[in-house]
């Protein structure tokens, strides 16, 4: 059975099974699919509550601060949207995705199933996160930027140590499937992180990094020539 706060605005669409808690609002035209979650509240919430026998989802309720979905969205089934998530319009998420609280993601950004924005991230405009990616806390994803699947962000240098440091990943810059993104790395605008790659240090704007440790491989220009003479060799 779904559940929708009397707090919240939902201007969208819902297939059903959904769980809206707190002052959330879902934009025109949005689409939630089954079983969706927004407006889930913190594990520090949740412990600082005193709930009652038996549970009931309006306990939930009460002490979401609900999350903000923009018009025109496509959340897909089985995604769990924190409390105090921004995401702005036309977003689309696979299956299953998560995202924590204090989240954002701006237009048009694509977020493949089964990925985790795990605590605070920063998704800007326009950029494309495949399946299985793993963002954790401080993490920043600048507009227009690639992920593929299965690359692995960090943020702790000396796990596990009390202080952590996010990845940023600049403009337009395309990370490959497999790769693992060391804390604190900055990716810089148009450069390219080659598959399987463990990248250890900042990658300069319009470079090509290959390796583990990943190093310079080719220009960002070279890069895209190499792909244009692959598209039109059919």
């Amino acid at each position: 059975m779904g559940f929708v706060s009397p707090k919240a605005r939902v201007e969208g669409h819902l297939e059903g099974g959904n769980i809206i808690l707190g002052p959330t609002v879902i934009g025109v035209s949005s689409l939630l699919g089954r079983n969706v979650i927004v407006g889930y509240p913190t594990g520090k919430s949740i412990k600082t509550f005193g709930f009652t026998e038996p549970f009931d989802i309006g306990e939930y309720d009460r002490i979401s601060r609900g999350a903000q979905v923009g018009r025109g969205c496509v959340i897909r089934s089985g995604t769990v949207i924190y409390e105090a998530v921004t995401i702005g319009d036309y977003v689309e998420t696979g299956h299953n995705v998560l995202i924590r609280d204090g989240s954002v993601v701006d237009e048009q950004s694509r977020i493949g199933s089964y990925t985790q924005l795990d605590g605070t991230v920063k998704i800007g405009k326009n950029v494309n996160l495949q399946s299985n990616v793993y963002l954790p806390h401080l993490t920043v994803v600048e507009n227009g930027a690639f992920i593929a699947p299965n690359v692995c962000f960090t943020n702790d240098p000396y796990p596990y140590s009390k202080r952590l440091t996010g990845v940023i990943v600049e403009k337009n810059a395309i990370i490959s499937a497999n790769a693992c993104i060391i804390a604190g790395v900055r990716i810089g605008e148009n450069a390219v992180v080659g598959a399987g790659s463990i990248v250890t240090r900042d990658v300069p704007a319009n470079t090509v990094v290959l390796g583990a440790p990943a190093r310079y491989y080719m220009t960002r220009k070279e890069y895209d020539e190499k792909k244009r003479a692959w598209e039109e060799a059919k």
